[in-house]
């Protein structure tokens, strides 16, 4: 039988947990600390993690978003029905969903990287600074954004029950949810991380190298 080891790694280095689910809150609690967010939510992609971000925020006027960028982006915005624009914008380790409060920081994870009063989305997998094989987190101030995003991520679930057989309510939610092993991995990784310094290197040196320019190529999903 073919097991991951993240969860006896983590219990071999001295963690301990009173049921599986708190693995996750120690993951989230460790992130806070290293970008300085007072909350944090993680998701298994960062594009999950816009697209919880963006219906809390349910903006009404036109997105406005940078030509060089991920091509979901745009994806999840005409998903959602979010009417948006490309700009000419050179950015560098994140950049706003302007005028929202959603920035797409999938690029930096650094100590202290957290921008007051937004809900900044990060990326993890092997080409990101924290080398998950894939996973996200929201990053906010705002206690009641958080409130949503624990439940919307897990399927409206309150992660504090340890069967949701036992909750009695329900908002709607997504199965957007980081497994416990990758939790595990990303709580050792960070460990790692922690002996290079605080700042990381962002993960792309240009955006106009790394993404092609979305005003050139045709996107049938805005027809």
């Amino acid at each position: 039988m073919i097991e991951r080891l993240e969860i006896k790694m983590l219990s071999d280095n001295g963690y301990k947990w009173d049921n599986l689910f708190d693995i996750i809150k120690i993951f989230e609690k460790k992130i806070s600390h290293y970008t300085g967010a007072p909350y944090v939510t993680v998701t298994d992609s960062c594009t999950h993690s816009l697209e919880l971000a963006l219906r809390y925020e349910k903006p009404n006027k036109k997105i406005q978003i940078p030509n060089y960028t991920y091509i979901s982006v745009p994806m999840t915005l005409t998903k959602l029905n979010i009417d948006f624009e490309f700009v000419e914008k050179k950015w560098q380790g994140y950049y706003t969903l302007w005028p929202s409060k959603v920035v797409d920081m999938a690029v930096r994870f650094t100590k202290d990287c957290y921008i007051p009063g937004t809900h900044s989305c990060l990326s993890f997998d092997v080409k990101k600074v924290l080398k998950i094989n894939k996973g996200g987190a929201i990053l906010t101030d705002d206690v009641h954004a958080h409130e949503y995003f624990q439940k919307a991520r897990h399927d409206g679930r309150d992660l504090s029950l340890s069967s949701w057989n036992n909750q009695k309510e329900f908002d709607i939610g997504y199965h957007y949810n980081l497994s416990i092993e990758d939790c595990a991995r990303g709580i050792l990784l960070m460990d790692e991380l922690a002996k290079f310094g605080p700042i990381n290197k962002d993960s792309i040196d240009n955006c106009a190298v790394t993404y092609p320019n979305l005003k050139t190529v045709t996107l049938k999903f805005t027809e």
